[in-house]
Protein backbone atom coordinates (compact mmCIF):
# COMPACT_ATOMS: atom_id res chain seq x y z
CA UNK A 1 0.00 0.00 0.00
CA UNK A 2 1.54 3.62 -0.96
CA UNK A 3 2.25 5.45 2.26
CA UNK A 4 0.57 8.78 0.99
CA UNK A 5 -2.90 6.91 1.38
CA UNK A 6 -1.88 5.06 4.46
CA UNK A 7 -1.01 8.34 6.31
CA UNK A 8 -4.03 10.22 5.79
CA UNK A 9 -5.89 7.47 7.03
CA UNK A 10 -3.49 7.07 9.86
CA UNK A 11 -4.58 11.06 10.39
CA UNK A 12 -7.76 10.56 9.95
CA UNK A 13 -8.37 7.81 12.66
CA UNK A 14 -5.82 9.42 15.71
CA UNK A 15 -7.94 12.65 15.10
CA UNK A 16 -11.03 10.43 15.99
CA UNK A 17 -9.09 8.64 18.82
CA UNK A 18 -7.53 12.13 20.09
CA UNK A 19 -10.64 12.62 22.86
CA UNK A 20 -9.89 9.17 24.27
CA UNK A 21 -6.70 9.99 24.03
CA UNK A 22 -6.73 13.22 26.14
CA UNK A 23 -8.67 11.33 28.88
CA UNK A 24 -5.86 9.17 29.57
CA UNK A 25 -2.97 11.83 29.22
CA UNK A 26 -0.13 11.75 32.01
CA UNK A 27 1.81 15.51 31.32
CA UNK A 28 1.98 15.55 34.70
CA UNK A 29 4.70 13.09 34.60
CA UNK A 30 8.03 14.40 33.60
CA UNK A 31 9.39 12.28 30.51
CA UNK A 32 12.06 13.26 27.79
CA UNK A 33 11.40 16.25 24.66
CA UNK A 34 9.56 15.21 22.18
CA UNK A 35 10.87 15.42 18.46
CA UNK A 36 8.24 14.19 16.42
CA UNK A 37 4.59 14.50 17.38
CA UNK A 38 3.64 12.08 14.41
CA UNK A 39 6.42 9.34 15.69
CA UNK A 40 6.62 10.08 19.31
CA UNK A 41 9.56 7.95 20.57
CA UNK A 42 8.58 4.76 19.35
CA UNK A 43 10.77 5.10 15.87
CA UNK A 44 13.45 6.06 18.01
CA UNK A 45 13.90 3.38 20.66
CA UNK A 46 13.42 0.86 18.03
CA UNK A 47 16.07 1.96 16.79
CA UNK A 48 18.68 2.86 19.12
CA UNK A 49 22.12 1.81 17.88
CA UNK A 50 22.71 -0.30 21.29
CA UNK A 51 20.13 -1.48 23.86
CA UNK A 52 19.82 0.86 26.38
CA UNK A 53 21.00 4.13 24.80
CA UNK A 54 17.67 6.04 25.50
CA UNK A 55 15.56 4.24 27.93
CA UNK A 56 18.61 3.84 30.42
CA UNK A 57 19.95 7.30 30.14
CA UNK A 58 15.69 8.58 30.75
CA UNK A 59 14.95 6.42 33.59
CA UNK A 60 18.44 7.91 35.40
CA UNK A 61 17.37 11.64 34.61
CA UNK A 62 13.53 10.60 35.55
CA UNK A 63 12.96 8.13 37.74
CA UNK A 64 11.53 4.77 38.04
CA UNK A 65 8.48 5.87 36.08
CA UNK A 66 8.27 8.78 33.08
CA UNK A 67 6.04 10.15 30.53
CA UNK A 68 7.34 8.26 26.80
CA UNK A 69 5.33 9.35 23.59
CA UNK A 70 3.72 7.44 21.28
CA UNK A 71 2.68 7.85 17.78
CA UNK A 72 0.80 11.14 17.05
CA UNK A 73 0.65 12.64 20.39
CA UNK A 74 -0.17 9.46 22.82
CA UNK A 75 1.21 9.18 26.05
CA UNK A 76 3.12 5.50 27.34
CA UNK A 77 3.84 5.09 31.16
CA UNK A 78 7.85 3.79 31.12
CA UNK A 79 7.78 1.90 34.18
CA UNK A 80 11.16 0.24 36.15
CA UNK A 81 9.47 0.56 39.54
CA UNK A 82 9.42 -2.33 41.75
CA UNK A 83 6.43 -2.09 43.61
CA UNK A 84 5.02 -0.35 40.53
CA UNK A 85 5.87 -3.84 38.34
CA UNK A 86 4.62 -6.20 41.26
CA UNK A 87 1.08 -4.18 41.04
CA UNK A 88 1.06 -4.39 37.39
CA UNK A 89 2.13 -8.02 37.02
CA UNK A 90 1.38 -9.95 40.08
CA UNK A 91 -1.50 -7.89 42.05
CA UNK A 92 -2.60 -6.98 38.78
CA UNK A 93 -2.95 -10.47 37.46
CA UNK A 94 -5.23 -10.15 34.32
CA UNK A 95 -6.57 -6.63 34.76
CA UNK A 96 -3.23 -5.45 32.83
CA UNK A 97 -3.88 -7.22 29.73
CA UNK A 98 -1.43 -7.37 26.45
CA UNK A 99 -2.13 -4.77 23.77
CA UNK A 100 -4.02 -6.05 20.36
CA UNK A 101 -0.79 -5.21 18.30
CA UNK A 102 1.42 -7.39 20.87
CA UNK A 103 -1.75 -10.23 20.71
CA UNK A 104 -1.73 -9.89 17.26
CA UNK A 105 1.64 -10.29 16.40
CA UNK A 106 1.85 -13.61 18.56
CA UNK A 107 -0.87 -15.27 16.83
CA UNK A 108 1.11 -14.51 13.23
CA UNK A 109 4.18 -15.80 14.97
CA UNK A 110 3.35 -18.94 16.81
CA UNK A 111 -0.52 -19.21 16.12
CA UNK A 112 -3.19 -19.56 19.09
CA UNK A 113 -0.85 -20.78 21.97
CA UNK A 114 -0.29 -19.64 25.15
CA UNK A 115 1.68 -16.85 24.82
CA UNK A 116 -1.09 -15.33 22.93
CA UNK A 117 -4.43 -16.26 24.78
CA UNK A 118 -5.49 -13.71 27.60
CA UNK A 119 -7.86 -13.34 31.18
CA UNK A 120 -9.59 -17.37 31.50
CA UNK A 121 -8.15 -18.51 27.75
CA UNK A 122 -4.85 -17.78 29.42
CA UNK A 123 -5.94 -19.68 32.17
CA UNK A 124 -7.23 -22.63 30.11
CA UNK A 125 -3.81 -23.07 28.53
CA UNK A 126 -2.25 -22.72 31.55
CA UNK A 127 -4.04 -25.55 33.40
CA UNK A 128 -3.50 -27.54 30.72
CA UNK A 129 0.35 -27.68 30.14
CA UNK A 130 1.65 -26.88 33.92
CA UNK A 131 1.26 -30.42 34.56
CA UNK A 132 4.24 -30.61 31.57
CA UNK A 133 6.38 -27.84 33.33
CA UNK A 134 6.74 -28.92 36.95
CA UNK A 135 10.19 -29.09 38.52
CA UNK A 136 9.65 -32.95 39.10
CA UNK A 137 8.64 -33.83 35.51
CA UNK A 138 11.32 -31.71 34.17
CA UNK A 139 14.35 -33.38 36.38
CA UNK A 140 12.96 -36.18 33.74
CA UNK A 141 14.45 -34.63 30.88
CA UNK A 142 18.13 -33.69 32.15
CA UNK A 143 19.28 -36.93 30.40
CA UNK A 144 18.25 -35.45 27.16
CA UNK A 145 19.76 -31.99 28.08
CA UNK A 146 22.94 -33.97 28.74
CA UNK A 147 22.96 -36.17 26.02
CA UNK A 148 22.99 -32.87 23.80
CA UNK A 149 25.37 -30.64 25.67
CA UNK A 150 27.64 -33.38 24.91
CA UNK A 151 26.65 -33.74 21.24
CA UNK A 152 27.59 -30.10 21.17
CA UNK A 153 31.34 -31.05 23.04
CA UNK A 154 32.06 -33.79 20.88
CA UNK A 155 31.05 -31.69 17.33
CA UNK A 156 33.82 -28.97 18.42
CA UNK A 157 36.24 -31.49 19.47
CA UNK A 158 35.79 -33.19 15.70
CA UNK A 159 35.39 -29.54 13.77
CA UNK A 160 38.22 -27.49 15.59
CA UNK A 161 41.84 -27.79 16.72
CA UNK A 162 42.65 -26.67 20.51
CA UNK A 163 42.92 -23.14 21.08
CA UNK A 164 40.76 -22.25 17.70
CA UNK A 165 38.53 -19.41 17.56
CA UNK A 166 34.63 -20.53 17.45
CA UNK A 167 31.74 -18.39 17.07
CA UNK A 168 29.20 -19.79 20.38
CA UNK A 169 26.44 -17.94 18.41
CA UNK A 170 26.30 -19.73 15.58
CA UNK A 171 26.78 -23.48 17.63
CA UNK A 172 24.65 -22.66 20.90
CA UNK A 173 21.17 -22.37 19.10
CA UNK A 174 21.93 -25.85 17.60
CA UNK A 175 21.63 -27.22 20.81
CA UNK A 176 18.86 -25.72 22.28
CA UNK A 177 16.83 -26.72 19.17
CA UNK A 178 17.88 -30.39 19.23
CA UNK A 179 16.57 -30.36 23.29
CA UNK A 180 13.88 -29.50 21.88
CA UNK A 181 13.32 -33.12 21.02
CA UNK A 182 11.65 -33.62 24.47
CA UNK A 183 8.62 -32.92 22.71
CA UNK A 184 9.37 -35.52 19.95
CA UNK A 185 10.43 -33.68 17.35
CA UNK A 186 14.06 -34.56 15.66
CA UNK A 187 15.54 -31.48 14.40
CA UNK A 188 19.20 -33.06 13.40
CA UNK A 189 20.67 -29.71 14.29
CA UNK A 190 24.26 -30.83 15.48
CA UNK A 191 24.02 -33.67 12.85
CA UNK A 192 22.96 -30.69 10.01
CA UNK A 193 20.28 -33.31 8.98
CA UNK A 194 17.77 -31.77 6.88
CA UNK A 195 14.39 -30.39 8.57
CA UNK A 196 11.63 -28.12 7.17
CA UNK A 197 10.69 -26.94 10.55
CA UNK A 198 14.04 -26.49 11.43
CA UNK A 199 14.62 -24.78 8.41
CA UNK A 200 11.13 -22.63 8.88
CA UNK A 201 12.67 -21.50 12.17
CA UNK A 202 15.83 -20.45 11.39
CA UNK A 203 14.82 -18.28 8.61
CA UNK A 204 11.75 -16.53 9.84
CA UNK A 205 13.52 -13.22 10.50
CA UNK A 206 16.26 -13.81 8.02
CA UNK A 207 16.05 -10.15 6.58
CA UNK A 208 13.97 -8.98 9.47
CA UNK A 209 14.89 -5.01 9.81
CA UNK A 210 14.49 -2.53 12.53
CA UNK A 211 10.98 -0.66 11.93
CA UNK A 212 10.84 2.05 9.15
CA UNK A 213 9.00 5.47 9.61
CA UNK A 214 6.12 3.35 7.93
CA UNK A 215 6.15 0.14 9.76
CA UNK A 216 5.96 2.36 12.90
CA UNK A 217 2.97 4.14 11.41
CA UNK A 218 1.56 1.10 10.63
CA UNK A 219 1.82 -0.42 13.66
CA UNK A 220 -0.29 2.09 15.45
CA UNK A 221 -2.73 2.54 12.39
CA UNK A 222 -3.25 -1.40 13.15
CA UNK A 223 -3.67 -0.57 17.22
CA UNK A 224 -6.07 2.02 17.10
CA UNK A 225 -8.95 0.09 14.36
CA UNK A 226 -10.71 -3.12 15.02
CA UNK A 227 -9.43 -6.37 14.81
CA UNK A 228 -11.64 -6.52 11.42
CA UNK A 229 -10.30 -3.77 9.47
CA UNK A 230 -6.81 -5.20 10.41
CA UNK A 231 -7.45 -8.63 9.38
CA UNK A 232 -8.72 -7.11 6.07
CA UNK A 233 -5.86 -5.09 5.48
CA UNK A 234 -3.09 -8.06 6.66
CA UNK A 235 -5.15 -10.15 3.72
CA UNK A 236 -4.49 -7.49 1.09
CA UNK A 237 -0.84 -6.30 2.39
CA UNK A 238 1.19 -9.09 2.34
CA UNK A 239 5.02 -8.49 3.17
CA UNK A 240 8.17 -11.00 3.07
CA UNK A 241 7.99 -11.14 6.70
CA UNK A 242 5.11 -12.49 6.65
CA UNK A 243 5.10 -15.26 4.42
CA UNK A 244 8.55 -16.63 6.70
CA UNK A 245 6.20 -16.60 9.81
CA UNK A 246 2.99 -18.49 7.95
CA UNK A 247 5.46 -21.10 6.79
CA UNK A 248 7.25 -21.08 10.20
CA UNK A 249 3.46 -21.86 11.82
CA UNK A 250 2.71 -23.95 8.91
CA UNK A 251 5.73 -26.58 9.54
CA UNK A 252 5.09 -26.42 13.20
CA UNK A 253 1.56 -27.12 13.18
CA UNK A 254 2.17 -29.76 10.32
CA UNK A 255 5.09 -31.67 12.50
CA UNK A 256 2.57 -31.32 15.51
CA UNK A 257 -0.23 -32.82 13.80
CA UNK A 258 1.44 -35.61 12.81
CA UNK A 259 2.69 -36.72 15.89
CA UNK A 260 -0.61 -36.43 17.62
CA UNK A 261 -1.98 -38.33 14.88
CA UNK A 262 0.70 -40.92 15.64
CA UNK A 263 0.23 -40.65 19.66
CA UNK A 264 -3.51 -40.57 19.18
CA UNK A 265 -4.29 -44.42 19.15
CA UNK A 266 -2.54 -44.85 22.67
CA UNK A 267 -5.62 -42.65 24.38
CA UNK A 268 -7.86 -44.84 26.17
CA UNK A 269 -11.34 -44.13 25.57
CA UNK A 270 -11.92 -41.98 29.00
CA UNK A 271 -9.22 -40.13 27.65
CA UNK A 272 -6.94 -40.45 30.38
CA UNK A 273 -4.55 -43.14 30.52
CA UNK A 274 -1.91 -42.16 27.74
CA UNK A 275 0.68 -44.45 27.02
CA UNK A 276 4.60 -42.95 24.69
CA UNK A 277 6.52 -45.14 23.59
CA UNK A 278 8.71 -43.04 21.63
CA UNK A 279 10.54 -41.25 24.72
CA UNK A 280 13.52 -44.08 25.99
CA UNK A 281 14.12 -41.86 28.66
CA UNK A 282 10.57 -42.01 30.19
CA UNK A 283 9.92 -45.24 29.91
CA UNK A 284 8.35 -47.03 33.31
CA UNK A 285 7.85 -43.59 35.01
CA UNK A 286 4.33 -43.81 36.06
CA UNK A 287 1.92 -41.56 34.98
CA UNK A 288 3.88 -39.38 32.03
CA UNK A 289 2.97 -35.70 32.48
CA UNK A 290 5.34 -34.52 29.40
CA UNK A 291 3.94 -32.29 26.80
CA UNK A 292 2.97 -34.49 24.54
CA UNK A 293 1.08 -36.32 26.83
CA UNK A 294 -0.75 -33.10 28.34
CA UNK A 295 -1.58 -31.86 25.02
CA UNK A 296 -3.26 -35.15 24.14
CA UNK A 297 -5.37 -35.57 27.23
CA UNK A 298 -6.29 -31.79 26.97
CA UNK A 299 -7.73 -32.52 23.18
CA UNK A 300 -9.71 -35.49 24.96
CA UNK A 301 -11.08 -33.83 27.94
CA UNK A 302 -14.49 -33.63 28.67
CA UNK A 303 -14.55 -30.52 31.16
CA UNK A 304 -14.16 -27.39 28.79
CA UNK A 305 -12.61 -25.75 31.49
CA UNK A 306 -9.30 -28.17 30.62
CA UNK A 307 -10.25 -28.76 26.81
CA UNK A 308 -8.09 -27.41 23.81
CA UNK A 309 -9.42 -26.77 20.41
CA UNK A 310 -7.52 -28.86 18.02
CA UNK A 311 -5.60 -25.32 17.02
CA UNK A 312 -4.80 -24.63 19.95
CA UNK A 313 -3.10 -27.89 20.62
CA UNK A 314 -1.08 -27.72 17.51
CA UNK A 315 -0.62 -23.66 18.37
CA UNK A 316 1.41 -25.10 22.24
CA UNK A 317 3.90 -26.68 19.82
CA UNK A 318 4.92 -24.13 17.80
CA UNK A 319 4.62 -21.46 20.62
CA UNK A 320 7.27 -23.82 22.76
CA UNK A 321 9.04 -24.38 19.83
CA UNK A 322 9.68 -20.64 19.26
CA UNK A 323 9.86 -19.53 22.77
CA UNK A 324 12.77 -22.16 23.78
CA UNK A 325 15.15 -21.59 21.28
CA UNK A 326 16.88 -18.46 20.18
CA UNK A 327 16.28 -16.98 23.58
CA UNK A 328 17.91 -19.78 25.66
CA UNK A 329 20.68 -19.81 23.01
CA UNK A 330 21.03 -15.80 23.09
CA UNK A 331 21.57 -16.25 26.81
CA UNK A 332 23.93 -18.83 27.10
CA UNK A 333 25.91 -16.73 24.59
CA UNK A 334 26.13 -13.45 27.04
CA UNK A 335 27.24 -15.85 30.08
CA UNK A 336 30.01 -17.32 27.83
CA UNK A 337 31.02 -14.08 26.58
CA UNK A 338 30.97 -12.16 30.63
CA UNK A 339 33.00 -15.64 32.16
CA UNK A 340 35.42 -15.11 29.39
CA UNK A 341 35.34 -11.55 30.36
CA UNK A 342 36.33 -12.09 33.73
CA UNK A 343 38.76 -15.36 33.93
CA UNK A 344 38.68 -15.20 38.32
CA UNK A 345 35.08 -16.22 38.08
CA UNK A 346 35.26 -18.76 34.99
CA UNK A 347 38.27 -20.45 37.17
CA UNK A 348 35.83 -20.14 40.46
CA UNK A 349 33.36 -21.71 38.61
CA UNK A 350 35.26 -24.35 37.06
CA UNK A 351 36.27 -25.64 40.20
CA UNK A 352 33.08 -25.26 42.07
CA UNK A 353 31.80 -27.96 38.98
CA UNK A 354 35.00 -29.87 39.53
CA UNK A 355 34.73 -29.87 43.22
CA UNK A 356 30.98 -31.42 42.83
CA UNK A 357 32.19 -34.15 40.47
CA UNK A 358 35.21 -35.55 42.40
CA UNK A 359 32.70 -36.04 45.31
CA UNK A 360 30.62 -38.03 43.11
CA UNK A 361 32.62 -39.80 41.05
CA UNK A 362 33.72 -39.45 37.51
CA UNK A 363 31.20 -41.83 36.06
CA UNK A 364 28.46 -40.86 37.95
CA UNK A 365 26.01 -38.45 36.34
CA UNK A 366 25.31 -35.21 38.02
CA UNK A 367 21.76 -34.83 39.16
CA UNK A 368 19.40 -31.78 39.23
CA UNK A 369 20.29 -31.86 43.33
CA UNK A 370 23.90 -31.41 42.10
CA UNK A 371 23.32 -28.69 39.70
CA UNK A 372 21.17 -26.90 42.33
CA UNK A 373 23.79 -27.59 44.83
CA UNK A 374 26.46 -25.11 42.89
CA UNK A 375 25.68 -21.71 44.23
CA UNK A 376 28.03 -19.61 42.03
CA UNK A 377 26.91 -21.77 38.79
CA UNK A 378 22.95 -20.58 39.50
CA UNK A 379 24.70 -17.48 40.49
CA UNK A 380 26.23 -16.55 37.24
CA UNK A 381 23.34 -17.62 35.52
CA UNK A 382 21.49 -15.17 37.42
CA UNK A 383 23.83 -12.50 36.69
CA UNK A 384 23.59 -13.72 32.97
CA UNK A 385 20.18 -13.16 32.94
CA UNK A 386 19.70 -9.99 35.08
CA UNK A 387 22.40 -8.25 32.72
CA UNK A 388 21.62 -9.80 29.20
CA UNK A 389 17.61 -10.18 29.19
CA UNK A 390 16.19 -12.11 26.31
CA UNK A 391 13.99 -9.36 25.91
CA UNK A 392 14.07 -5.33 26.69
CA UNK A 393 10.93 -5.25 27.19
CA UNK A 394 6.84 -5.72 27.17
CA UNK A 395 3.82 -3.82 26.51
CA UNK A 396 0.42 -4.05 28.75
CA UNK A 397 -2.69 -2.11 29.14
CA UNK A 398 -5.01 -0.95 31.68
CA UNK A 399 -8.03 -2.28 31.72
CA UNK A 400 -9.91 -0.53 34.24
CA UNK A 401 -8.53 2.52 35.95
CA UNK A 402 -6.18 2.40 38.53
CA UNK A 403 -3.75 3.59 40.78
CA UNK A 404 -0.36 2.18 40.69
CA UNK A 405 1.89 2.41 43.66
CA UNK A 406 5.60 3.30 43.68
CA UNK A 407 8.60 2.37 45.48
CA UNK A 408 10.82 5.13 44.31
CA UNK A 409 9.08 8.71 44.23
CA UNK A 410 8.85 10.62 41.14
CA UNK A 411 8.85 14.08 40.69
CA UNK A 412 6.01 15.64 38.62
CA UNK A 413 5.87 18.76 36.28
CA UNK A 414 4.51 20.64 38.62
CA UNK A 415 7.06 19.98 41.56
CA UNK A 416 5.13 17.16 43.42
CA UNK A 417 6.65 14.41 44.90
CA UNK A 418 4.13 11.43 43.98
CA UNK A 419 4.06 7.93 45.47
CA UNK A 420 1.79 7.00 43.30
CA UNK A 421 0.47 6.93 39.76
CA UNK A 422 -3.29 7.07 39.31
CA UNK A 423 -3.79 5.47 35.21
CA UNK A 424 -7.25 5.43 32.91
CA UNK A 425 -8.44 2.58 31.57
CA UNK A 426 -6.87 1.96 28.45
CA UNK A 427 -3.44 3.26 29.37
CA UNK A 428 -0.74 1.68 27.32
CA UNK A 429 2.17 0.94 29.71
CA UNK A 430 5.47 -0.19 28.88
CA UNK A 431 7.29 -2.88 30.92
CA UNK A 432 11.02 -2.59 30.84
CA UNK A 433 12.78 -5.60 31.36
CA UNK A 434 16.00 -4.33 30.94
CA UNK A 435 15.91 -1.42 32.86
CA UNK A 436 14.72 -3.07 35.62
CA UNK A 437 17.29 -5.61 35.67
CA UNK A 438 19.56 -3.09 36.14
CA UNK A 439 17.84 -0.60 38.72
CA UNK A 440 20.47 0.98 41.43
CA UNK A 441 17.66 0.98 43.53
CA UNK A 442 17.33 -2.76 43.28
CA UNK A 443 20.37 -4.22 42.38
CA UNK A 444 22.70 -1.25 44.05
CA UNK A 445 25.22 1.34 42.88
CA UNK A 446 27.02 -1.56 40.50
CA UNK A 447 23.61 -2.73 38.71
CA UNK A 448 25.46 -1.56 35.84
CA UNK A 449 28.40 -4.30 36.11
CA UNK A 450 29.20 -8.37 35.90
CA UNK A 451 28.71 -9.21 39.22
CA UNK A 452 27.22 -12.94 40.37
CA UNK A 453 28.89 -12.44 43.93
CA UNK A 454 25.49 -10.09 44.22
CA UNK A 455 23.35 -13.32 44.79
CA UNK A 456 26.09 -14.97 47.49
CA UNK A 457 26.15 -11.68 49.59
CA UNK A 458 23.10 -12.13 52.25
CA UNK A 459 22.85 -8.33 52.83
CA UNK A 460 22.06 -7.48 48.97
CA UNK A 461 19.91 -10.78 48.87
CA UNK A 462 17.55 -9.50 51.73
CA UNK A 463 17.49 -6.26 49.95
CA UNK A 464 16.54 -7.78 47.01
CA UNK A 465 13.70 -9.69 48.16
CA UNK A 466 12.10 -6.40 49.12
CA UNK A 467 11.02 -6.59 45.80
CA UNK A 468 9.73 -10.24 45.27
CA UNK A 469 9.84 -9.40 41.25
CA UNK A 470 9.91 -12.36 38.83
CA UNK A 471 10.32 -16.19 39.18
CA UNK A 472 14.02 -16.92 39.56
CA UNK A 473 16.63 -14.47 41.28
CA UNK A 474 14.36 -11.98 41.59
CA UNK A 475 15.17 -10.65 37.85
CA UNK A 476 12.30 -9.94 35.33
CA UNK A 477 14.16 -11.70 32.54
CA UNK A 478 11.18 -14.72 32.52
CA UNK A 479 8.21 -11.66 33.33
CA UNK A 480 6.62 -12.16 37.03
CA UNK A 481 2.94 -12.67 37.93
CA UNK A 482 0.65 -14.96 36.13
CA UNK A 483 2.04 -14.64 32.79
CA UNK A 484 5.29 -15.24 33.97
CA UNK A 485 7.32 -17.84 31.23
CA UNK A 486 5.56 -21.50 31.96
CA UNK A 487 8.94 -22.95 30.74
CA UNK A 488 11.16 -21.10 32.86
CA UNK A 489 12.56 -23.85 35.00
CA UNK A 490 13.16 -25.85 31.46
CA UNK A 491 15.56 -23.07 30.56
CA UNK A 492 17.17 -22.92 33.42
CA UNK A 493 17.74 -26.80 34.17
CA UNK A 494 18.98 -26.32 30.36
CA UNK A 495 21.57 -23.66 30.85
CA UNK A 496 22.99 -25.75 34.08
CA UNK A 497 23.54 -28.67 31.82
CA UNK A 498 24.73 -26.89 28.95
CA UNK A 499 27.07 -24.61 31.16
CA UNK A 500 28.55 -27.32 33.24
CA UNK A 501 28.96 -29.78 30.40
CA UNK A 502 31.27 -26.89 28.27
CA UNK A 503 33.00 -25.80 31.19
CA UNK A 504 34.54 -29.46 32.28
CA UNK A 505 35.37 -29.52 28.95
CA UNK A 506 36.58 -26.28 27.90
CA UNK A 507 38.41 -22.77 28.60
CA UNK A 508 37.22 -19.64 27.40
CA UNK A 509 38.92 -16.58 26.43
CA UNK A 510 38.79 -13.36 24.61
CA UNK A 511 40.72 -13.53 20.87
CA UNK A 512 43.55 -11.23 20.68
CA UNK A 513 42.73 -7.48 20.66
CA UNK A 514 39.16 -8.36 22.25
CA UNK A 515 35.81 -7.78 21.18
CA UNK A 516 33.97 -5.07 20.81
CA UNK A 517 30.23 -6.00 21.20
CA UNK A 518 27.00 -4.26 20.34
CA UNK A 519 23.80 -4.88 22.44
CA UNK A 520 21.67 -5.04 19.29
CA UNK A 521 17.60 -4.55 19.71
CA UNK A 522 16.94 -7.32 17.16
CA UNK A 523 13.62 -8.78 16.49
CA UNK A 524 12.72 -8.06 20.18
CA UNK A 525 15.62 -9.92 21.38
CA UNK A 526 19.13 -8.56 22.56
CA UNK A 527 21.61 -9.49 20.40
CA UNK A 528 25.10 -9.48 20.54
CA UNK A 529 26.93 -8.52 17.56
CA UNK A 530 30.52 -7.05 16.52
CA UNK A 531 30.70 -3.29 16.47
CA UNK A 532 30.66 -1.94 12.44
CA UNK A 533 29.89 -5.40 11.41
CA UNK A 534 26.43 -5.45 12.29
CA UNK A 535 25.70 -6.56 8.69
CA UNK A 536 26.91 -9.81 9.51
CA UNK A 537 24.07 -10.80 12.18
CA UNK A 538 24.88 -12.64 15.05
CA UNK A 539 28.28 -13.07 16.64
CA UNK A 540 30.37 -14.00 19.29
CA UNK A 541 33.60 -15.45 18.32
CA UNK A 542 35.94 -16.75 21.27
CA UNK A 543 39.03 -18.73 21.82
CA UNK A 544 37.95 -21.95 23.12
CA UNK A 545 40.75 -24.19 24.77
CA UNK A 546 40.35 -28.04 25.44
CA UNK A 547 41.07 -29.37 29.13
CA UNK A 548 42.93 -32.13 29.61
CA UNK A 549 39.87 -34.41 30.69
CA UNK A 550 37.42 -35.38 27.48
CA UNK A 551 34.47 -36.63 29.65
CA UNK A 552 31.97 -34.70 31.25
Amino acid sequence: MNITLLLPLSAIVFLLASLLRRRRSLKYIQGPPVLSWLLGHEYELANQAEVGDLEFKWFRDYGTVFRSAGCCGEDILMVSDAEALHHILNTGGYRYPKTKDAVRFIRQISGRGLTWAQGVVHQRHKKALSPAFSESQLRLLLPLFQMYSEKLALRWRERFADNQIIDISHWLPKVTLDVLGSFDFQFGSLDDKASDLRVALQTMFASSQRPSKFTTLLRAWKRALPDSIVEWFEAVYVTEEDIRFKAYVDAAKGAARDLLDKNTSNLSANGEKITQESHDYLKGVEGKKDMLNMLLRSKAAEDPKKRLDDDEVLSQVSTMIFAGFEITACTLTWIIYELSRNLEDQQMLRAEIDAVREKRGDDAGLTSNDYDSMPFLNACIKEGLRLHPGVQFTTRKADLDDVVPLSQPVVSTSGEVMKKIPVMKGQRVHIAIAAYNRSPSVWGPDADQWKPSRYLDSASESKKQQSMIGVFGNVMSFGSGVRACIGWRFAVIEMQAILVCLLTQFEFQLPPGGLDIQTVPLRSMNAPMLRGKLDQGLQMPLVVKRRGRADA
